[in-house]
């Protein structure tokens, strides 16, 4: 029977299992890899033959009984991330799908350790995850769909794979490039407008592993295996500060504002003949001043923000939206909303790098607050990650990438200008339409997400 009492440290869990050996989650990732070559078009879920896992034991880590030791960088106090649980070592990040009872025993900056044996690693659109068997099933567009892995669901099962240890403490902010000298030094790399290509690069670098890699021979005689794996792939699934990103409204009306914050107002011709219209007065009208920035491509496809998106149809629909997420009041139907942060306003393309996409589940407690106005800059606190079919990391038109910004809690993002950067009320009833409100629900006796599939 195994103890659940509060695990101390690697000595006390080792005692618990004597035969298990920690790897790196960086380890855990470059074996998917090695054994299925790459995330690209291995996590598409339209057929086993691009829906790639690894059961590790039998697949990887073949006659080892390994295990992760992770600080957890999530918590679902405020409902944005359900039976997800983050955690990191001082390599990268992965999530584990369990169940709705991660933030009572699984608390934000405690360690975590994984038993990983007997779990399966799966691909979703590029992003690595463990949990259970692989699963299958029809979304309402009648297609049929495969995964990778699915959630673990009963804490009994949870309990052979998932053990809380001591509190990690404060979580240690650092440069990037103090990161790269000592990595056990910064929890959460902080990155800017000028080091977000550094951060991000595709560019591969060198690790010591204990299972994978090539051998190698020390000056001392030693050997010691080495892998290779893309710097971005380290960074999916990490928690990271971003500073300096802008909102960049995409194919959605916004008002212009003053740098007070204030509206600007204009003349209106609307018969169009060249001349401002006029009051019963002789006074010129003036209204609102509102302009739209062009769609972002990805592909073939247009993506606008900020937006709700509702994946049943086929095709999608997406429309604008001025709440961080869909949730109808009375129903309580939810939707995903996103809005785009970047430091590259001039980006035209979704995969461009610095482009990134917050998204919010209409579950969250925040999904209803007014997002903020184009151009408003912040600081946002996230789990970096990307959602593609595939990508060569390339950031350019023939590359479908989104990369993607996951929070806790709203109090995540930090604007510079404070609670002046978010819309009013008033202003969010002025630019929403009757159609933005219009949902062509698929079934309506059901409450559906908004994962594209």
């Amino acid at each position: 029977m195994v103890s659940r009492e509060e695990l101390h440290s690697d000595q006390s869990f080792e005692e618990m299992f004597p035969d298990a050996e920690l790897i790196t989650i960086a380890e855990l990732k470059y074996a998917y890899n090695d054994e299925i070559g790459g995330l690209s078009n291995k996590g598409s879920n339209s057929n086993w033959s691009d829906t790639k896992y690894l059961l590790i034991g039998e697949d990887a880590f073949v006659g080892h009984d390994v295990y992760i030791k992770g600080k957890v960088t999530s918590d679902d106090n405020e409902g944005n991330i359900y039976k997800s649980l983050y955690i990191q070592d001082e390599t990268s990040g992965i999530e584990l799908k369990l169940n709705n009872n991660v933030g009572l025993k699984y608390k934000k900056g405690r360690w975590v350790y994984v038993r990983l044996t007997g779990l399966y690693l799966g691909n979703y659109r590029m992003m690595l995850s463990l949990g259970g068997p692989p699963s299958e099933s029809w979304n309402k567009a009648g297609e049929h769909k495969f995964y990778g892995n699915s959630n673990l669901e009963l804490q009994s099962q949870i309990d052979k794979h998932v053990f809380a240890g001591q509190s990690a403490g404060e979580f240690k902010v650092g440069d990037y490039y103090e990161w790269l000298r000592y990595r056990p030094g910064v929890d959460i790399i902080t990155v800017t407008p000028d080091n977000y290509l550094d951060v991000f690069t595709p560019e591969k670098v060198e690790l010591e592993g204990k299972f994978y890699g090539d051998d190698v021979t020390n000056s001392d005689g030693t050997k010691t295996k080495v892998f290779q794996i893309a710097q971005r792939e380290l960074m999916f699934g990490r928690l990271m500060r971003f500073e300096g990103l802008q909102c960049r409204y995409a194919g959605v009306p916004s008002f212009k504002f003053d740098e007070n914050g204030s509206v600007v107002y204009g003349p209106v011709d609307k018969d169009e003949d060249g001349v401002n219209d006029i009051n019963e007065d002789g006074h010129q009208i003036l209204e609102p001043v509102v302009y739209t920035n062009p769609a972002l491509k990805s592909g073939s496809f247009e993506n606008i923000y900020p937006s709700w998106l509702y994946s049943d149809p086929r095709p999608t629909v997406s429309k604008g939206w001025y709440h961080w997420a869909f949730k109808e009041e009375i129903t309580g139907r939810s939707l995903y909303g996103s809005v785009c942060f970047t430091y590259d306003p001039e980006a035209t393309i979704c995969s461009a790098h610095g482009v990134y996409s917050l998204r919010t589940s209409g579950y969250s407690r925040f999904a209803r607050q007014n997002v903020c106005k184009d151009g408003e800059k912040a600081t946002i606190t996230a789990i970096y990650g990307i959602y593609s079919k595939q990508s060569t990391y390339a950031g350019n038109a023939d590359d479908y990438a989104s990369y993607q910004l996951t929070i806790s809690s709203i109090n995540d993002i930090v604007f510079d200008n404070g609670e002046a950067a978010l819309l009013t009320d008033a202003q969010v009833a002025a630019l929403t339409t009757e159609d933005m409100k219009t949902v062509p629900w698929v079934d309506e006796s059901e409450e559906v997400g908004g994962d594209l599939d």
